[in-house]
This record gives C-alpha cells, sequence and structure tokens, in this order.
C-alpha cells in the first residue's frame, strides 16, 4: 500500500468497472426496444389482429329489415323447393348458387361484409349490377352482387360488419326486384349461406370437405354400380344367344317334322 501506483491503479480498475456496467445497461435497453410489446410495435404501428374466432354474419346492416327471397338450390330438397331455388335467363333455368336478400318494403339496403377479408373483386357487370368478392381465412370467398353501388375497391381490407355496397337490381334476375346475391364458396364449390351462419371459416372448411368426401363416395358408386351392371349384360347375353340358337333349332325340327308328315 505505500506504493505510488497503488491507488491510481485501484481507481482505474473502479471506473472501469462502472464504464462497463454502463456500457452494459445502455446494449439491454437497446435490444429490449426491439422487441414487439403486446399488439404494437417499437414504431406504434399496430399488429393485425386475428380474425379466426369470427363467424359468418347475415350481409346486412340491419339484419332484422331484410328477408330471404330465394333459397340456396339444394338438391336434397323437395322438387317444390329445387323449383323456388331456380333462376330464369334467356330462357333457361339455372340453380341459385346461393340467397337473394331483400327487404318486404322493397327498398334498398346496406350490404355488409358477413366476414372480415380482402376484397379480391369490385367490378360492374352488364348482367350482374355490381359485384364484390371478399377473399378470407381457409380460402373462403364471400360474393355480393345485384348492387346498385359499391364502397370498397380492390385490394381494400374490410371488417365485418362493414358496407361494401347497397342493394340495386340486375338483368340475371329480373324477378327479384332490388335485393342483393349472397354466396360463399369454398374451392369452387357453393355453401350454403343459411347453413353458414355463426359458424367459423375452419368449420366451413370441414364442412365442404365432407360434402367433397360425400360426393366422390356417391360418384365411385354408381361406378361401381355401372360396372356390375355392364358385366351382368355381357354374362347374361352368351345365355340368351343359346336360349335363341336352340329356339331356332327346336323351331327347324318341328318344321321339319312336318314336312315329313
Amino acid at each position: 500500500m505505500k506504493k505510488r501506483w497503488v491507488y491510481p491503479a485501484i481507481y482505474l480498475a473502479f471506473a472501469a468497472v462502472v464504464l462497463a456496467s454502463v456500457l452494459w445497461y445502455q446494449n439491454d435497453a437497446s435490444n429490449s426496444k426491439d422487441t414487439p410489446n403486446g399488439a404494437f410495435q417499437n414504431n406504434e404501428k399496430a399488429v393485425p389482429v386475428s380474425v379466426s374466432k369470427e363467424v359468418f354474419k347475415m350481409p346486412a346492416k340491419d339484419p332484422k329489415s331484410v328477408v330471404i327471397k330465394k333459397e340456396f338450390f339444394n338438391p336434397d330438397a323437395s322438387a317444390k323447393e329445387q323449383e323456388a331455388a331456380l333462376v330464369f335467363y334467356n330462357n333457361i333455368y339455372y340453380q341459385n348458387k346461393g340467397i337473394d336478400l331483400a327487404t318486404e318494403s322493397g327498398k334498398t339496403f346496406d350490404v355488409t361484409a358477413a366476414m372480415s377479408g380482402n376484397v379480391t373483386k369490385s367490378v360492374k357487370d352488364p348482367e350482374l349490377g355490381y359485384v364484390v368478392e371478399v377473399e378470407h381465412a381457409n380460402g373462403l370467398i364471400t360474393h355480393y352482387s345485384s348492387l346498385a353501388s359499391v364502397k370498397v375497391k380492390e385490394g381494400d381490407m374490410v371488417n365485418q360488419g362493414e358496407v361494401v355496397g347497397a342493394a340495386g337490381q340486375n338483368l340475371y334476375d329480373k324477378d327479384a326486384k332490388i335485393h342483393a346475391h349472397f354466396e360463399i364458396r369454398k374451392d369452387g364449390i357453393a355453401v350454403d349461406p343459411v347453413s353458414a351462419w355463426n359458424q367459423s371459416a375452419s368449420q366451413i372448411e370441414k364442412q365442404v370437405d365432407k360434402q367433397e368426401q360425400a360426393s366422390k363416395k356417391d360418384e365411385k358408386a354408381s361406378v361401381e354400380k355401372e360396372k356390375s351392371d355392364a358385366a351382368k349384360d355381357s354374362s347374361a347375353a352368351p345365355k340368351q344367344k343359346q336360349e335363341k340358337e336352340s329356339s331356332s333349332t327346336s323351331e327347324n325340327t318341328k318344321e321339319s317334322s312336318t314336312n315329313d308328315n
């Protein structure tokens, strides 16, 4: 301790420890700022919230003010119900792939997004009127047509309940007058919107998968039945031919016997 360099060395060592602690603290604080905190990033931009728990709702601002004027065409429905779900256009009957909504008074109404998603189409069609299509989770698409006007454009993000347009008339289904046509599709397969109410996108996807499996099963059964019927016809042909030849031989013998007499 009597050496002159001891105290300066102690001071320098202490200063080095303090400096190192300060640098370590600043570095740790800097790293923590790069980590998202809750729903916001360090630049205060909101992180999109998952909408996977949303369920499909009636696409009308006031659901109680509209009714279903034309139902979805169900292959399992009665003949009367199927007839009511047909659209007559250009002398041809078409199956209704969605539902037609209208007010009892026949007035227009605001059409809203049935579920949050991205607008993939917003155009005016000469036969369908204004058309809007929105893509949702699990590859589901909602289709809105027979609109008199639209309030969204392609590329927009719409929230559930947000107005996409107003109900109007179109040339495709003039008899429906002022209405909005609404469809739900998955991989090109139309889903009955009524069965989709209060169902999530994942639940609808499972529903469509079951429909596809049932359809493939029915198609396979139909093919197997056709093969079975063809096999029966094939096996019956030689027997019919043999019976015909036997009958012909018998007639010839009878004719010969008659001539001898």
